[in-house]
């Protein structure tokens, strides 16, 4: 049986910025399984940067942080013999619209869409023999498969909330290709 992770990441900064730590991660798996942890390394300060402020807002001062390490060690535990990682890309022109982006939008794009695997392989050093490196993507998945996509949450910028919201997506993707 295929075992299938669904990953979402907040950063710090913009990928392209040269300034993007991972803020925050949430995982999933089909058994029903949620994991997510907040960095305690990353620098943090939604009073200055924008970029961060929402997702900053679903972060209770009293939520654990974590080190890197930890991190890592938590995501390796979680995903054990991880066939397949899902999230969700959004297309080049939704990508450039959220993002503000003109004519560098195509190119920017094609280095950072698979930002949340390039965030998990910057953790998870050593990568572990036979995870994958590359990302499935459920928003084409979804186009392909004509699937309404079901409403997202009021805090859906929270990673433990959206791989939740991926779980569930990728579950109506699958009846509705008939599995």
């Amino acid at each position: 049986m295929t075992r299938r992770i669904f990953l979402d990441t907040e950063w710090t900064a913009l990928p392209w910025s040269g300034q993007a730590e991972l803020m925050w991660i949430g995982l999933a798996d089909e058994n029903g399984r949620v994991w997510s942890a907040i960095s305690a390394e990353a620098e943090i300060d939604p009073e200055t940067n924008d970029f961060i402020s929402g997702v900053w807002n679903y972060i209770s001062p009293d939520d654990p942080r974590s080190t890197l390490n930890d991190i890592a060690a938590g995501v390796v535990e979680f995903c054990g013999d991880v066939d397949e990682f899902w999230v969700w890309i959004p297309t080049v022109e939704s990508f450039a619209a959220w993002f503000e982006l003109g004519p560098e939008a195509s190119d920017i794009y094609a280095r950072y869409r698979d930002w949340d695997l390039q965030m998990l392989q910057s953790i998870v050093d050593p990568w572990p023999a036979g995870w994958p490196d590359q990302l499935q993507d459920l928003n084409a998945a979804a186009t392909d498969a004509g699937v309404e996509l079901p409403p997202r949450q009021p805090n859906h910028l929270a990673p433990d909330v959206h791989v939740v919201w991926n779980r569930d997506l990728f579950e109506l993707i699958h009846r509705a290709r008939g599995g």
